[in-house]
């Protein structure tokens, strides 16, 4: 994950971007992204979220020397706020970066809470988010298709990690009317809204974009 995020630059797909305030790093695992981020744009908050303790706690020990310019939340990003647990069961290899979250059972007691992207945007002291990072094994496909639309056009930038054809067919019905230009990069689906992208004739996501499944 270090040689895929820092020395194969996997968010070049965001070099046009020349500056950012606040950036939203979902599924943040042991912080390499948050890290890229938080170099690349010196004048950046990064809110970094992820829902696995030990992921956590490397982490913040990644974290530490960008001191106040981030902050960590130990949760998972859904929908809406609500309990929830790290499921057993895993995407592809099944090691820490693959792990998945499900909502609780009525016998069981919550590991945490959910919590919503429009929450941590009204409590970042932003108003909008200049970067959203999404990589979330699969709860894309509950995280854009409800309670989206109050913050969804506040994004400037997007970038996510599509893990089947169901996320592809959400996540396309969420951003439809939003005026993004979509493109990929690897394996991550890339969206620009038109001003940032620079051009008067940017695609809409019916466009000729192919849309890749993430590997996991």
């Amino acid at each position: 994950m270090f040689a895929e995020v820092i020395c194969h630059r996997a968010f070049r797909c965001l070099d046009p971007i020349q500056t950012a305030k606040l950036i939203l790093d979902c599924g943040a695992n042991v912080g390499y992204s948050s890290a890229y981020f938080l170099s690349r744009y010196p004048e950046s908050t990064v809110i970094a979220i992820e829902p696995d303790v030990d992921n956590f706690k490397m982490l913040e020990r990644n974290l530490a020397p960008y001191g106040d310019r981030y902050k960590g939340i130990c949760s998972a990003i859904w929908s809406h706020s609500t309990g929830m647990v790290l499921s057993e069961d895993r995407l592809g290899v099944g090691d820490e970066c693959a792990r998945t979250v499900r909502p609780v059972h009525a016998d069981e007691k919550p590991e945490f809470m959910a919590i919503d992207i429009g929450s941590i945007l009204d409590r970042s002291g932003f108003d909008r988010i200049s970067i959203l990072k999404v990589d979330i094994e699969g709860a894309e496909r509950i995280v854009f298709a409800s309670n989206y639309e109050s913050w969804l056009s506040c994004v400037d930038s997007l970038v996510i990690e599509l893990h089947d054809a169901e996320c592809i067919r959400v996540f396309q019905n969420a951003i439809v009317h939003q005026n993004f230009e979509v493109s990929a990069c690897d394996d991550q689906v890339v969206c620009l809204r038109k001003t940032l992208a620079g051009r008067e004739d940017a695609r809409s996501v019916a466009g000729p974009v192919v849309w890749p499944i993430a590997r996991s």
